[in-house]
Order: structure tokens, then C-alpha cells, then sequence
């Protein structure tokens, strides 16, 4: 269809442009990702954002930080299927017992439970506590001080 896919390219060039507008890092996310990399943590941030989009944002907002970025790009579908994680875990040599993901929805529940990992659920973003719990979240943290505990341990 001519017309839908002049829509997609004018939306894509517009979200090129302004995929960063009114984007910020969550409070105490990016002292929580230098802690967790002085600790020897390896971070990627996986995205159902184009790859070119989630690749920019990480390098903005997470440069030393997130040492990868996976977005939906060819061959690799999107969340909840598990590619952007398995190509996440495949660029850091991240074994499954070894990674825990963490993510605001249940689309993410879905995606790690998909890529046969543990996930934690944040309560400050896409969906709410309850929503969460309904989906099936098994560990919940409220904040940045509660995500280091649930991933340090």
C-alpha cells in the first residue's frame, strides 16, 4: 500500500529526528549503572525502538555504561519475542543463568520468561504495580535503590 508506507517513512524520519525529545534517564538509573559497572556488571539495554534509535538513545543517555544496544531491526523480531535479548546476551557472552532482565511490562515478563530468564519489574514506568503483578511479575522493586538489591542480592 503506497500511501501506508509514505505514513511509515515520514513517521521514521520524524522519529529519527525526535526520539530523544522528553526522554530522560529514571532517577538514581545512571549512579546504579556506574556502580553496577565498577562491580564488573555487564548492562545492554534491549528496545522494540528501531535499532538505529535504541542504538542513539544508549549512546545519550548511557555512553560507558550500556556496552550494547539491540532495537528491532531485520532478523531480529521484537519484544516479546526473545531476539533483542539473545542477540543482547550473544554480544556480551552472557550465559541464561547468569542474566536477569529487567523491564516495565508485561510485554517484558514475557520477553524474558521467552528467553529462559529472570526478570525484574519496576513499578515507575509503562505499567502499574498492580498490572504487573496480574502478568505474572515475581520480583517487583519501586526504585533505583531497590533494582541494586534485587540485582546484587
Amino acid at each position: 500500500c503506497p500511501v501506508y508506507q509514505q505514513v511509515f517513512d515520514c513517521y521514521f524520519a520524524y522519529y529519527r529526528a525526535h526520539s530523544a525529545d522528553k526522554t530522560r534517564p529514571y532517577p538514581g538509573i545512571p549512579e546504579l549503572l556506574a556502580e553496577l559497572r565498577n562491580k564488573g556488571v555487564r548492562c545492554a539495554i534491549v528496545s522494540n525502538k528501531p535499532n538505529t534509535a535504541a542504538v542513539q538513545l544508549a549512546r545519550d543517555f548511557f555512553s560507558g555504561y550500556v556496552l550494547t544496544a539491540v532495537g528491532e531491526r531485520p532478523g531480529v523480531r521484537r519484544k516479546p519475542a526473545p531476539d533483542t535479548v539473545l542477540a543482547a546476551m550473544a554480544e556480551l557472552g552472557s550465559a541464561p543463568e547468569s542474566t536477569v532482565y529487567v523491564g516495565d511490562s508485561e510485554v517484558d515478563i514475557d520477553t524474558a520468561a521467552a528467553a529462559g530468564i529472570d526478570c525484574i519489574s519496576v513499578t515507575w514506568g509503562f505499567r502499574t504495580r498492580e498490572q504487573l503483578v496480574e502478568s505474572g511479575a515475581a520480583v517487583l522493586v519501586d526504585d533505583a535503590a531497590g533494582l541494586r538489591g534485587a540485582i546484587m542480592g
